[in-house]
């Protein structure tokens, strides 16, 4: 009754077992990307410490009525049910309902962050932002006066994602209904109006999803500067409505800027609590690499990756009282009592 690889991403593997079709597992490994270009190097146990923080962040979601998720199972005695048997699973694999991803990343950024090349528009264009106007005189990390949503899609493999409007999700959603799914001769009819619903649903599910996290997160001295989440529909097999999931991760240093409140200041680049360390060390170091042809990889010292490690486990810790120690403890000893009360 084991899992099946089906397919390979760049930071996460999926899987599949023939006896729960309409289950997919997901498995959080140690690899990163720096700008989606995929990196050989890995962070050591960030996927186990992603998975922690990302599961609790959907549930806190779930729980206060934002959005749905599509986990059905993420600890080591539920998983061991649905067949996963191997012990390097423990902590960073997840077992989700089936969905349909929708085709976009949707960002929410509650901060001026000048070093980002996506503020670029900000700056080149009238301080307009892919649609969003904003005051003409934003500060470096200074807060914006609310939310603002900048959705974007996916690049060629290796290359950046392509920042959209809001009015081009809408042709985007379009797109994606008449390719996944069978509509009947009224949806057809009024195809535009329901791409316009569910752009403006997942749009505005973002930014409450980010407002929450932030209010949050600030309670315990993080800032979320800004963050991606994306979104899946699931099709309910007895009434046949489709429902609309948060899915992926949420709220993690891969998909978020972590600041701390102890050290914020307007007016200059933040300290990073993110794999922000590396780009920065990226772009010190191989000032040329990013305009290269990218064949050879930056060397990136141990003593950064094991850097970027602690960060990731000092937000879990900050955000959730989850400590290194606590957290590994418990799978040894869940992986422990999984082995003499299940498997032998």
């Amino acid at each position: 009754m084991g899992l099946e690889l089906v397919y390979r991403g760049e930071i996460n593997n999926f899987y599949r077992n023939v006896y729960f079709p309409n289950l997919k597992f997901i498995e959080r490994t140690d690899h990163f990307t720096i700008d989606d270009i995929v990196f050989p190097d890995i962070i050591f146990s960030k996927g186990v410490v992603l998975n922690q923080m990302s599961n609790k962040w959907m549930e806190l979601l779930e729980k206060s009525g934002i959005i749905s998720n599509t986990i059905i199972a993420n600890d080591t005695n539920s998983l061991s049910k649905l067949g996963v048997d191997k012990e390097r699973f423990s902590g960073r694999m997840i077992a989700v309902q089936d969905c349909i991803p929708i085709p976009l990343e949707c960002i929410v950024r509650g901060y001026y962050v000048k070093e980002s090349e996506s503020w670029a528009p900000y700056i080149n264009n009238e301080c307009n932002m892919y649609g969003n106007v904003l005051q003409y005189d934003l500060k470096d990390s200074e807060r914006l006066s609310k939310p603002i949503y900048t959705p974007s899609i996916k690049g060629d493999i290796n290359k950046p994602d392509l920042n959209i409007s809001f009015a081009e999700t809408i042709n985007v959603i379009k797109d994606f209904l008449i390719d996944k799914f069978q509509l009947d001769a009224n949806e057809k009819l009024y195809i535009h109006s329901i791409a316009f619903t569910i752009a403006t649903a997942i749009r505005d599910i973002s930014i409450k999803a980010y407002s929450y996290a932030h209010d949050y997160a600030i309670k315990r001295n993080i800032i979320i500067a800004d963050a991606k989440l994306e979104f899946g529909i699931i099709v309910e097999k007895e009434t046949g409505k489709r429902k609309i999931v948060i899915i992926s991760e949420a709220f993690t240093p891969d998909t978020c800027r972590f600041w701390s409140t102890d050290t914020y200041q307007i007016g200059t680049a933040q300290s990073s609590l993110d794999k922000q360390l590396i780009k920065r060390y990226i772009k010190k170091t191989y000032p040329n690499w990013y305009s290269s042809s990218k064949n050879k990889f930056p060397l990136l010292p141990i003593n950064l990756l094991t850097e970027v490690s602690k960060t990731y486990w000092y937000i879990l810790e900050k955000l959730f009282d989850k400590s290194f120690e606590e957290v590994t403890s418990q799978l040894a000893w869940d992986w422990k009592f999984i082995q003499e009360n299940i498997f032998i």
